[in-house]
């Protein structure tokens, strides 16, 4: 089987050495028919200035003037009728040149060596750093014949290069460009298609068609699509059915049952004590109903607007009856609680915001250290409450806490058979909280813990 990878990954690379080839071919036979031949005339122009130049000085000495026109970018070669050779402007890489030549120069001839280098099919000979291939004219100085050789210095290169240069990218760019769309729009046809099922799969049309069969990863991408679309189709159904049927909310309410159930097992409590526990336990019987009545509205909230129940009441006092719930627990993991509840009168749910500090004291705790702490404080504005919830837990500052209140999720599978819970607590809160058009975030403590933080309208 034929990977997409592989069909890539072959035909980019064939394409690119093509056209690349191709370009290179055009550029550099365009430079030996075009701008070969001009490049030799105009260093053959500056060469005759320079000589003019020397010839016309008053120096008394070559070898400043030369050094200072090598500077401005030129590779200078000079050879007197006696043999006596001097650079400027930088050594050539090849630097020997046939003495006939040195002969025809010194005895009056322009050498044109950029013009005769040889053609080279691979090699443009503009750069070739080679004293042959350079421009020689002959001068005279304080009656001493010299022949002088120049060419640019690779370093200072002008037009031409450019002109090289951009002729292959272009060349290049464009052969690949059109070759890349041809083959492109072949493979992202499938794609295509695949794209326009995801868009309905995520508007929750499962049976969606998949129109796409191939032996490659785009036909086993179709497959995987279609196997994707079954089972979202199933865990969409079995959501929906085990909201309706079941939560790890039933905890809360059973473990402080228990809890006091057990402590009324003390012959030596008196009756004032006894009424107040056995309140609490019918309190939390009755709360195992609201919370299967929150289930389902957890997964009304998914079908229509959920109107809520809004009268005004004091949240401090609501969370200080909270907290009271869990002092058996607390006690019994060694957890100290310390709170600064300002007295605030909002206008909420009573019953669902009662279900929102529930879950949170009862995840400071599950997920607290023993000895331990938990801080809970109100405060206000002119306009909302916050109240936050920190502990001194195991918390994580790598969490992704937008997680954290997807259904179903529990950030470390390893500790849920260790800490019960069916992962829709902090779900059904988020839902509570923006249906009162709050906001619920999350922060890390260090050097460990994490801070809740759930912000309310007061009206």
């Amino acid at each position: 089987m034929k990977t997409l990878y592989s069909k890539f990954v072959w035909m980019t690379l064939l394409i690119m050495f093509g056209s690349g080839t191709i370009g290179f071919i055009i550029v550099n036979t365009f430079y030996h028919q075009n701008l070969k031949e001009k490049n030799d005339a105009k260093n053959v122009l500056v060469a005759e200035s320079i000589v003019q130049f020397i010839e016309s000085s008053n120096e008394t000495s070559l070898e400043p003037l030369l050094k200072t026109i090598g500077d401005t970018g030129y590779q200078i070669f000079i050879i007197s009728e006696n043999g006596e050779e001097k650079h400027f402007g930088g050594d050539f890489r090849v630097n020997s040149i046939s003495p006939s030549i040195v002969e025809d120069v010194l005895n009056g001839e322009t050498y044109h060596g950029m013009r005769e280098f040889p053609k080279e099919t691979f090699i443009t000979g503009y750069f070739s750093n080679e004293l042959t291939n350079t421009v020689g004219v002959p001068f005279t100085y304080e009656n001493k014949k010299y022949a002088l050789f120049q060419r640019p210095n690779i370093k200072f290169l002008f037009n031409e290069i450019h002109l090289l240069l951009g002729g292959l990218a272009v060349a290049m760019i464009v052969i690949s460009v059109i070759a890349m769309l041809i083959v492109a729009k072949r493979m992202i046809d499938p794609l295509t298609k695949l794209t326009i099922a995801t868009n309905k799969i995520a508007t929750e049309d499962f049976l969606v068609p998949i129109p796409v069969y191939q032996r490659d990863e785009i036909g086993q991408l179709a497959d995987s699509f279609r196997n994707m679309a079954k089972q979202l189709e199933a865990s969409d159904r079995y959501k929906k059915e085990f909201i309706s049927r079941v939560s790890h909310d039933f905890q809360t309410p059973l473990l402080n049952i228990q809890g006091y159930a057990t402590l009324l097992e003390n012959e030596e409590l008196n009756k004032i004590e006894q009424l107040k526990y056995t309140t609490v336990i019918q309190k939390e019987a009755k709360r195992l109903s609201i919370v299967m009545k929150q289930l389902l509205l957890l997964t009304s909230f998914d079908q229509a607007n959920t109107r809520t129940k809004k009268e005004l009441f004091l949240v401090n006092d609501q969370v200080m009856q909270v907290v009271q719930k869990f002092r058996w627990l607390l006690d019994e993991k060694n957890i100290s609680i310390k709170l600064q509840l300002k007295k605030v009168e909002i206008l909420g749910d009573r019953e669902m915001l009662e279900y929102v500090w529930e879950n949170l004291i009862s995840n400071a705790i599950k997920y607290n250290n023993s000895p331990g702490e938990i801080h809970v404080e109100l405060t206000e504005t002119s306009e909302y409450v916050l109240i936050t919830i920190q502990d001194t837990g195991i918390g994580n500052k790598n969490s992704d806490y937008a997680q954290w209140t997807e259904r179903f999720y529990r950030e470390d599978a390893a500790r849920s058979t260790q800490i019960e819970g069916s992962g829709l607590g902090l779900a059904i809160v988020k839902e509570v909280i923006q249906s009162h058009h709050g906001v619920l975030t999350f922060e890390s403590v260090e050097p460990h813990g994490t801070k809740v933080n759930v912000q309310l309208n007061k009206m």
